[in-house]
């Protein structure tokens, strides 16, 4: 007897009945005896069942006579709709045969309507019956899903029994290995052993299944060919209730390709580790993915660092970031690769020069995959290359430029001059005596004397001159730089006086003179060939003139340097013999007209060319080197005779040249010289030009803060004239400025020179300075100054320079302007 279903949910019925007094009882029957409420419908024609089968329903109860449907009609439009859905015939008609047909075709069963009592246990017993045919079905359909899923997997599939005989494979299988299934049917999994493996490795897989265990593993198996390919297994064992193992599940995927691709980069990283070129994966944005271990050596980093901070561009130096910027890595999107030289920074800053390339990779779609980048140490290449290139262009026994680089040096100089507008020497020195030195001391003797003068050359000049070895005994010196033709006596001075000191031949020591050729750009000529030609032409003149001898390629530089060269010899000699003396020009204070100050002056006591002022010999004493002691001298003499002549409330003035300025020992001659003559602070007062404490301002405002300690004042001199900066004016130690007597000249006649002067003064008491004008020359000046507030005057109106004892003198008068 079926079992009554509990459950408050209304039954739903599907009527197909003409009687409504019949249905009526029918769902009195279905609510008293099944103790549930009940939904209903129904219908009496085929258009209205069809309609209502739209909905759900949980049986349908039928009569088999109609007049509009037939009993069998509707159960053939039911069985359509759902084959499960319960049918039940409901009917006063219906013979024993005719029931037997209709349920042949479908109905579950048939009740009387004379005897409604067997239809609540029909309809219980067919609605628990359709749920087993639903689960039934759609268990079947599940199997069908399944059988169609592991036919048509892509992984194959051997199912055996416990014994390990083969019961079904899938054609996966049969693709996989080349076995049709009616071959591997009955035989064992072992028929595509490839006997890779050894027994005990089957052994293992077999004691691990039959104990009810998953396998899983990489097989080498054996097609039916013979080709050996790579199989992904898993066996998984089947379980009765019991747990005994029923059948084993093997699925297999063919990873031969992935075995290789991965064997592949296997051995493409191993190459890639053992190569000593940098290899450098990098992402679209150029940051690193992957280095090898030549990488890391080269750029010095540690293996155990995160490479992912690093990015291409922080792995060379600023100039070469900016070519891989504008060059390299424009140039690899567009085309997908670019070449070059290179160089790496390492981690502790050392550039590594390489030979790189950049790759660009992209997708099928044409996006920027990754990049990649080779680059190759050549070091050893760039030293072999700058060896080449230094014996090419360099002498082998002294180590100088050759004729080759000399050419390309001057060449450069030459060049250089002509935009700045100055002059370039070059000077060809030839040995006095070598042949004989080589031939009767020999020849070690003679390179190593050649040796040393190269040496000494190098030591003797500037850094940015060029010393070259011509030829045999032949040097030649290329001096750049030069504002005037005769700045080339300063190296020519340099030269001689490198060899004043004997020179070590072996044993014996020897005094080394040259004959010397000058030629000069642009007076000699404009190319490297006529320069040479020149020079070497003068060269010639020199050794016909004797040993020891110079010359100038033009006549008139021959007269000029000879001049020259006198007067520093004069110089010298007039500074041992004491020919130097003091002039003073007083300075007038404007408001009172008194003589408060004074400036010590040089002048020059000549035995035949009687008193000679400092326009005819200051500039050979700055090039000679002679103002640094001269220098020295005047101020300690002005210091001096200031004490003498007992000068009170007075203060006097020097001037410091830019040698003397970047002296050293400056400070300390100074401070010797104040202590010496016990001058009281505030009392000597240093002029310095713009353009000299501008040419290193920091280190001129330490000078003179350091000076100005000393109670030492300090002005600046010739005002206006330089390059000066307002705002580092305003950060000197400075007590007063002078107005150069180019603005003061013409001030009262020319209305620019007057703005100019105005607002120096103006400038000057601003910034708390005393304001003083030199070159004042007459009294519509004098009263210009005094007007427009200037502290003191300086100039031929006020005073001529004097020597000490005519100063005396005008001091004497009391004189007032």
């Amino acid at each position: 007897m079926p079992k009554r279903i509990k459950t408050t949910q209304p039954l739903r019925t599907l009527i197909v009945e003409d009687s409504e007094d019949d249905t009526l009882l029918l769902v009195d029957q279905l609510e008293i005896e099944g103790g549930r409420p009940v939904d209903w419908q129904r219908v009496d024609t085929e258009q209205a069942l069809t309609e209502a089968l739209q909905q759900h329903w949980d049986i349908v109860l039928s009569d088999y006579t109609m007049p509009h449907l037939s009993g069998m009609r509707a159960l053939e439009v039911v069985r359509q709709y759902d084959p499960d859905l319960p049918f039940i015939f409901v009917s006063g008609t219906i013979g024993e045969n005719t029931a037997v047909k209709a349920m042949k075709s479908g109905a579950q069963d048939y009740v009387m309507k004379g005897n409604l009592s067997r239809l609540m246990p029909a309809v219980a017993r067919e609605l628990e019956e359709a749920q087993q045919r639903r689960e039934r079905r759609q268990a079947e359909q599940r199997l069908r899903i399944l059988s169609l899923v592991v036919e048509q997997a892509a992984d194959s599939v051997i199912i055996t029994d416990p014994s390990g005989l083969i019961e079904y494979v899938n054609p996966a299988f049969e693709r996989m290995t080349g076995y049709g299934r009616a071959e591997a049917v009955g035989d064992k999994p072992s028929l595509v052993k490839s006997g890779r493996h050894d027994q005990a490795f089957y052994q293992a897989i077999w004691e691990t299944v039959t104990k009810g265990e998953i396998f899983r593993g990489t097989l080498i198996n054996r097609r039916k060919n013979g080709e050996l390919f790579y199989e992904d297994k898993v066996i998984t064992p089947l379980k009765d209730e019991q747990g005994h193992v029923t059948h084993l599940v093997s699925t297999g995927r063919d990873i031969t390709e992935r075995v290789k691709a991965e064997k592949a980069r296997a051995q493409l990283v191993a190459i890639l580790e053992a190569t000593t070129d940098l290899v450098a994966i990098l992402d679209p944005g150029g940051c690193l993915n992957y280095l090898n271990n030549a990488g890391y050596r080269l750029l010095g980093l540690d293996p155990k660092i995160d490479i992912g901070k690093f990015c291409l561009t922080e792995l060379f130096p600023e100039r070469i970031k900016q070519q891989l910027q504008s060059e390299a890595l424009p140039m690899a999107y567009r085309t997908g690769s670019w070449s070059g030289e290179t160089a790496l920074r390492r981690a502790d800053e050392i550039e590594v020069p390489v030979s790189q390339v950049l790759l660009v990779h992209r997708d099928a779609a044409g996006e920027v995959e990754y990049l990649s980048t080779i680059a190759r140490d050549i070091s050893e290449r760039k030293r072999f290359e700058a060896e080449l290139q230094h014996q090419a262009t360099h002498d082998t026994l002294t180590g100088l430029p050759n004729r080759i680089l000399l050419m390309d040096r001057l060449s450069a100089e030459v060049e250089r001059a002509r935009h700045a507008n100055n002059s370039v020497a070059v000077l060809f020195l030839d040995m006095d005596n070598f042949k004989r030195i080589n031939d009767s001391m020999g020849h070690t003797v003679g390179d190593s004397l050649l040796q040393q003068i190269a040496d000494r050359l190098q030591a003797a000049l500037r850094p940015n001159d060029t010393v070259a070895r011509h030829g045999g005994d032949e040097f030649a010196v290329i001096a750049g730089d030069l504002p005037r033709s005769e700045n080339v006596l300063a190296v020519l001075r340099k030269i001689y006086a490198a060899f004043e000191r004997p020179m070590s031949l072996g044993s014996q020591e020897a005094y080394i003179t040259f004959c010397t050729g000058i030629a000069l750009y642009p007076h000699d000529g404009a190319s490297v060939e006529d320069l040479l030609r020149n020079a070497g032409t003068a060269m010639y003149r020199a050794n016909m003139a004797g040993h020891n001898q110079y010359r100038f390629y033009a006549p008139d530089m021959n007269v000029r340097s000879h001049e020259l060269l006198t007067l520093e010899t004069d110089l010298r000699l007039a500074f041992k013999r004491n020919e130097f003396i003091v002039y003073y020009q007083p300075k007038a204070e404007l408001s009172t007209g008194r003589i408060i100050a004074m400036e010590g002056l040089i002048r020059w006591q000549h035995p035949q060319r009687g008193l000679v002022s400092p326009a005819g010999f200051v500039s050979m004493l700055e090039e000679s080197g002679l103002i640094i002691p001269v220098g020295e001298w005047i101020l300690s003499q002005a210091c001096a005779e200031f004490k003498e002549m007992g000068l009170q409330g007075m203060r006097i003035s020097v001037n410091v040249s830019g040698s003397q300025f970047n002296d050293p020992e400056l400070l300390r001659k100074v401070s010797r010289i104040m202590q010496q003559e016990n001058m009281p602070p505030n009392v000597l007062e240093l002029e310095v030009t713009e353009n000299i404490v501008m040419q290193d301002p920091t280190a001129a405002a330490d000078t003179l803060k350091k000076l100005r300690a000393l109670g030492v004042r300090i002005a600046i001199d010739d005002f206006g004239t330089g390059y000066s900066s307002l705002s580092y004016l305003k950060r000197f130690p400075l007590d007063a400025l002078k107005i150069d007597q180019s603005f003061v000249r013409d001030m009262t006649s020319d209305t620019n020179d007057a703005a100019i002067v105005e607002a120096s003064i103006t400038l000057g008491k601003k910034l708390g300075l005393e304001v003083v004008a030199e070159g004042v020359e007459t009294k519509e000046q004098f009263e210009f100054l005094r007007t427009h507030g200037c502290d003191l005057a300086q100039g031929y109106y006020v005073s001529r320079p004097l020597c000490k004892t005519e100063l005396i003198d005008l001091l004497r008068e009391e004189r007032r302007w």
